[in-house]
Parts: C-alpha cells; sequence; structure tokens
C-alpha cells in the first residue's frame, strides 16, 4: 500500500477508527466502485448499527452477524491499534462519561517489548497501523465490555495448519494490546459454524428492526403467541406461521418480516443450528447453547 502522511492525516480528519454505533467508521474502508463480482471483500448493511459494515472476508461477514446476534451492542470492524499513546478504545461512549480510563501506550511500545519488528509503510517514516479485525462493545450490569476479535481463517485458529511467523508476530500484537487494556481477545473462524446457522442468521439480519407500522407490541405479541402454540404442537412450520399471518389480519411481507424478527430477537424458539424447512416441523431450542457462547466470547469464561 501507498500511504503519505497527507493519507494519514486525511483518514484520522475523515474520522475514520473513530466513533462508536452509528458514527463509527472503519479505518480500512471498502469502494463500491471498488467491490470484486464474487469476491470474498464486502458492504454489508448492518440494520441493527444503523450503518454499512467494510468487511474484507466473508469469513469476517459471518462472524459479525454471530457477535451481533449473540448480543454484542456494537461492532466496530477493521478498528485501528494506533502506534503511538492514545485513549482507550471505549473513550467517548457515553457509558463512560467522566469516568478514568487508561491509556493505551501504543503499538510501538509494545512490539518494541515483545521483540516484534512493528513495520513501517513505504519510505520508512510513518509506522504501520496495525487493525483488529472487530472490536465488539458488550453491555453488561458492570458496564460496557470490550472484546477484541481476530477472524482468521479455520485452519490457523484450530492449528492444523502453522501460521506464518509475520502472522503469529501480528496475533502477539493484537493480544499484548488487548491484554494491557483488559480487553477479552479471541481468535475465530466461522469454521465452528453451522452452516444453516449462518444460512439463517444472514437472512433474519434485514428485520433484526422492524418497520415502524409492524412495531406495536400487541401485534407482535398475538403473532408469537400463537405462532409459538403452534410450533409447539408440531405444525410444519410454514403452517404454523401463515396461520400466525392470518390470525393477525396482516400481508404475507408483513408476516415475514415478524416471522425473521422473532428469529433475530429469539422470540421464536427455534434452533437455528437445523435447516429452516417449511413443509416440516422446526426444530426448537432454549437457546442455552447461544447463551453459553456468548458466555465464552464476551466474558471469556469457558463451559463444559
Amino acid at each position: 500500500m501507498n500511504f503519505s502522511a497527507r493519507m494519514l492525516v486525511n483518514y484520522i480528519k475523515e474520522g475514520r477508527g473513530q466513533g462508536h454505533g452509528t458514527e463509527y467508521k472503519p479505518w480500512l474502508q471498502i469502494s463500491r466502485r471498488k467491490i470484486p463480482s464474487g469476491g470474498n471483500i464486502n458492504l454489508r448493511n448492518l440494520p441493527i448499527l444503523g450503518r454499512y459494515g467494510h468487511f474484507l472476508s466473508r469469513n469476517e461477514v459471518n462472524l459479525a452477524i454471530w457477535l451481533l446476534w449473540l448480543g454484542a451492542s456494537d461492532l466496530r470492524e477493521q478498528f485501528p491499534l494506533w502506534p503511538f499513546s492514545h485513549p482507550h478504545p471505549i473513550y467517548g461512549h457515553p457509558a463512560v462519561a467522566g469516568r478514568q480510563l487508561p491509556r493505551s501506550r501504543g503499538t510501538l511500545a509494545i512490539a518494541r517489548d515483545l521483540g516484534i519488528d512493528h513495520g513501517w509503510f513505504p519510505g520508512g517514516c510513518i509506522p504501520y497501523i496495525a487493525t483488529t479485525d472487530f472490536m465488539l462493545t458488550v453491555l453488561t450490569d458492570e458496564g460496557p465490555l470490550l472484546v477484541a476479535i481476530a477472524a482468521k481463517p479455520c485452519a490457523i485458529v484450530e492449528k492444523q495448519i502453522a501460521a506464518k511467523q509475520r502472522v503469529k508476530e501480528r496475533l502477539a500484537l493484537e493480544l499484548a494490546y488487548a491484554m494491557e487494556l483488559g480487553i477479552h481477545w479471541h481468535p475465530m473462524s466461522d469454521g465452528s459454524l453451522p452452516l444453516p446457522l449462518r444460512e439463517n442468521l444472514e437472512l433474519a439480519l434485514p428485520c433484526a428492526l422492524l418497520p415502524e407500522k409492524l412495531d406495536q407490541s400487541c401485534l407482535i405479541d398475538d403473532f408469537y403467541t400463537g405462532l409459538i402454540d403452534d410450533l409447539n404442537a408440531g405444525e410444519p412450520l410454514g403452517v404454523a406461521r401463515m396461520r400466525s399471518t392470518q390470525r393477525c389480519r396482516i400481508d404475507i411481507p408483513s408476516g415475514l418480516a415478524l416471522f425473521l424478527h422473532g428469529l433475530w430477537t429469539r422470540r421464536l424458539p427455534i434452533d437455528l443450528r437445523a435447516p429452516l424447512v417449511l413443509s416440516q416441523p422446526a426444530q426448537l431450542t432454549d437457546f442455552t447453547w447461544a447463551d453459553e457462547a456468548a458466555e465464552t466470547i464476551f466474558r471469556g469464561h469457558r463451559h463444559g
């Protein structure tokens, strides 16, 4: 990458790598004009965050949707780990207003302590801007919790193949950066997610938020109550969905939107790890498996 001091200043002025939620702008961004047809680079609408996400691989897309469904309140992709001393990554979040936060020493100092070559952009005067694939914010009773995710190929995460030395150094730098600031850090791959789960979550994502005309508690409660009764009675999924649509006297697209919203919000006890077959009863779940996954990823706890 050809990088100049002027580009660095312009990126920072644009607000790249800064902000939270809807206001966040990734450090690395994808231009709509440069998205290759059939490629892995994705510019994906994330209605639950109110903005588009910039993802450099299909692996990142799948993991981002999964982590948002598990309960991350914010996901900042292509998040920069600045080389010089800088504020804590949660700085500026409303939940920490007025709180004293530790600063990061910056990746140059961390790399020096680790004995790692930090890296510089061509020309040797601008230090490389390392990034972590996702910086998650999880809201808890104790306050916001940060989790950094390195989205890597399954073979590397599961250690089926040895990562190249430079990849190992980058991961070590990310881990050390996170540990100094009390941030949980995980290398992850979508290889651990069943294909039906990936497909079902992507299907539900556009309806994570309901259109205003459907956002009525009485309508929503009636729709889901009847649908859940039919699911528990073993009715085929398609039949149960249509009955609730007709019972609530709404059109078919609205019924589909409510159904998908129920999948995203877990109002419907349907196991998304199994294919959704309209002609068959749905597999049901209490979502214990999802709660355990969230506990492991967000709080660093292990089960089993």
